[in-house]
């Protein structure tokens, strides 16, 4: 089989493949969790205890980040990467922003038990409420702590930049320490409900700012060989501690123990233990398949992975669409799963039309639709866009065999 079985051409560049298969996973696991809870299709992506999507999505997330600025850095240098880092976390505001609008609207229609959150006095408190980010709905609530994350890179990119990446994991690791024996209200996020505290901050970012270290030293540490030098190692260990934590904690005789080591507000560390085990070995078993099976075997995954902030949006907003226009709750087992494909598969759809389209940025997509409209002189006078070829956290360039 050719190396190249592994990787597809996206524009200019091609992707990680692997990386986009695992991150297809964590929307998959995102999915079956809040739409098909309990069924026999969440089961293979929540085998392992305490891990789930959220934490995949916000460790790759990291990864990504890193791997892609660390390039563009180097290349540009820190006022192009500080650029593209606020429009992507503008980007991230205005998906919230959509999710929250939708569940008010769900609200103000009489739904407010799918929001979770307490009742708005009228659009004019709704609209509020969403534009200052408390009015997060259950299961469409990651992107606040995502951008709260990703606001902390315009700190880390110059730490990193003069090598200090050790420096940046032990205050990581030591901010983790304390928030697990002390966690004052303002390390934690909240939303406009009755329990406010929806995530800590300080423990979550254990999940993100180490995988941003991780990614900025991606080739130089030669993660994806080490994976695949160690994947049999990295396998039988993710499986002996997931036995431990279910034959042990999530189901035996330790189990008073669990709100201390596993709780996801606070993000104990079985959850951090879990995650960094179990994402590696889906990574390198991705990575494995990919050198046997041509990629398209893996397209749901790894389609809806690359456009995994797509499909987030779009599972949140289902969540309050689907119950109220398709299928009124409660589901039983049948209708939860067929909810579950059919949330999945809207979002591997919508991936499929961008590339199929060519539809890189959707921000991009009114400029195009200017250059068949508008005359040659106003389209020609317009600002040039970003320089073609240049990779996008959304656009990881290849690494290892994928290459």
């Amino acid at each position: 089989m050719s190396a190249n079985r592994g990787s597809v051409k996206r524009g200019s560049g091609n992707r990680d493949l692997a990386i986009d298969a695992t991150r297809g996973v964590a929307i998959w696991s995102m999915v079956t969790a809040h739409f098909a809870t309990d069924a026999p299709l969440a089961s293979p992506t929540h085998a392992f205890p305490y891990v789930d999507g959220m934490s995949a999505f916000v460790m790759l997330s990291g990864i990504v980040l890193g791997l892609v600025y660390q390039r563009w850095v180097n290349r540009y240098g820190l006022r192009f990467a500080y650029v593209r880092l606020a429009k992507r976390i503008a980007v991230l505001y205005l998906c919230q922003l959509l999710i929250a609008l939708v569940a008010v609207a769900a609200a103000l229609e009489g739904h407010r038990w799918l929001t979770l959150l307490l009742p708005v006095d009228g659009w004019a408190d709704g609209i509020w409420l969403s534009v200052t980010m408390q009015y997060l709905p259950s299961g469409g609530n990651i992107l606040l702590l995502y951008m709260v994350l990703m606001i902390s890179a315009f700190a880390l990119f110059p730490l990193l930049q003069r090598g200090w990446w050790a420096w940046i994991v032990a205050a990581s690791l030591a901010l983790y320490a304390v928030s697990l024996v002390w966690s004052p209200d303002w390390f934690y996020l909240s939303a406009y409900q009755a329990a406010p505290h929806i995530q800590n901050v300080a423990g979550w970012q254990i999940m993100f700012i180490p995988s941003v270290v991780i990614g900025w030293n991606w080739t130089r540490w030669s993660v994806p060989e080490f994976i695949d030098r160690w994947l049999i190692v990295i396998v039988a260990v993710a499986v002996t501690v997931a036995l431990f934590f279910h034959y042990g904690v999530d189901a035996g005789p330790w189990a008073h123990l669990e709100p201390a080591i596993a709780d996801k507000l606070d993000f104990r560390p079985a959850r951090a233990i879990g995650a960094y085990l179990v994402i590696p070995a889906l990574y390198g078993v991705f990575r494995l398949l990919l050198r046997w099976w041509h990629h398209d075997w893996l397209r749901p995954l790894v389609m809806t992975g690359t456009r995994s902030l797509d499909s987030y949006v779009i599972q949140a907003i289902a969540l309050v669409v689907v119950p109220i226009h398709i299928a009124h709750r409660p589901w039983d087992t049948l209708t939860m799963q067929a909810v579950a494909l059919l949330v999945f598969a809207v979002c591997w759809a919508w991936a499929e039309f961008r590339y199929f389209m060519h539809i890189d940025k959707l921000h991009k997509v009114p400029g195009r639709m200017a250059q068949r409209i508008l005359p040659d002189r106003v389209v020609a006078s317009m600002p040039p866009g970003p320089e073609p070829g240049v990779p996008t956290p959304e656009q990881p360039q290849p690494t290892g065999a994928h290459a």
